[in-house]
């Protein structure tokens, strides 16, 4: 599972995991009943990845040994695009 930085038309944004982009937006769709920002092909979506879970949180798994992942990035929208924290140091220190 891929962690997903989700904007949608009306302004608002969340963390979704899924699959593939493709996956995270219909998941995050679904649940929240809004359109997602997803550019010209809603088959290969123009979302940005996340390198943790933060608030808020659309969909999350909920692994059966491990639980759910903390929420570790505060600052979601300056962090998405990134595969680890782009802060020195990072948020959470």
């Amino acid at each position: 599972m891929k962690g997903f930085w989700i904007q949608f038309t009306d302004k608002s944004s969340g963390y979704c995991q899924g699959v593939s982009a493709f996956n995270a937006v219909q998941i995050a769709e679904q649940i929240t009943g809004k359109t997602a920002v997803v550019g010209d092909d809603k088959y290969n979506p123009e979302i940005k990845t996340l390198p943790y879970p933060a608030n808020p949180v659309i969909w999350q798994l909920d692994h059966p040994v491990y639980g759910k992942t903390p929420k570790f990035c505060f600052k979601p929208n300056s962090c998405c695009g990134n595969t680890s924290c782009p802060n020195s140091p990072s948020c959470t220190s």
